[in-house]
């Protein structure tokens, strides 16, 4: 490569790193300080200042040393999820706003979940059916949630899709981030077991989808048990 032609900026030699690491796997070295400088025709001081954007994405991981070296990374989830959430925040994002895109979300995992049509999806609606029968009318907000928490990491792990599990995580810190999802009043009131029974109601049709295979039932469940949520959380429809 001519000199002319060297990446010299950052935001050049970042590009240049973020590819090889991407093109790495986790933990593979890349090469050393002075390695990378002639590789990719940049300063040692701009190459510094490039790894330092790659540490924060979580791409990158410096070790100085004898052993030391720049080393390809990968980004956790949870490092992912609560940068995004915290970024949610900074802007102000209305909370019920990312309710309403996570009810969305959920609408499509649950019509993927009932296109699966296997033996293992079965058994799970059958599972959690067993759960969500034994749930009584004056069962506490957190019981249902746990269910409710429980029954989404197996639909998400079901359906396969770490996208789909990223953004309703994503949506999920932030909300809480911003203001808790909790409904007001306490759990012994009508409002409350309506909501019990109504989600119960709601919960068992998503199974049923899921065990028959039935994707515009699952759709159609979806939406119900999402917007049972939105009102319990905020007072009206999410729709």
């Amino acid at each position: 490569m001519s000199r002319s032609n060297r990446p010299s900026s950052i935001h050049s030699t970042a590009c240049a790193l973020r590819k090889m690491s991407l093109e790495s796997e986790n933990g593979a070295l890349l090469g050393g300080e002075g390695a990378l400088v002639a590789k990719i025709g940049a300063s040692r001081a701009t190459l510094r200042q490039a790894a330092r954007l790659l540490e924060r994405e979580g791409l990158l991981k410096v070790r100085r040393g004898i052993q030391g070296g720049y080393f390809a990374a990968r980004p956790g989830f949870n490092t992912i999820e609560y940068a995004v959430a915290a970024c949610l925040e900074s802007l102000d994002v209305d909370p019920e706003d990312i309710t309403c895109v996570t009810s969305v979300l959920w609408v499509e995992v649950m019509r993927k979940a009932a296109g699966v049509r296997t033996e293992k999806a079965k058994a799970l609606a059958e599972h959690f059916c067993g759960k969500v029968e034994a749930v009584r009318p004056d069962a506490s907000w957190n019981d249902v949630l746990e269910i409710t928490v429980d029954f989404r990491s197996a639909i998400i792990e079901l359906v396969k899709s770490r996208y789909l599990e990223l953004i309703l995580n994503i949506n999920v810190a932030a909300t809480y981030q911003k203001a808790p999802p909790k409904p007001a009043d306490s759990y012994d009131t009508s409002a409350h077991r309506e909501f019990v029974r109504a989600w119960r109601g709601a919960m068992l049709m998503e199974l049923k989808a899921i065990s028959e295979g039935d994707q515009e039932l699952a759709v159609m469940a979806a939406r119900h048990a999402r917007d049972l949520w939105h009102r319990r959380v905020w007072g009206h429809n999410y729709e």
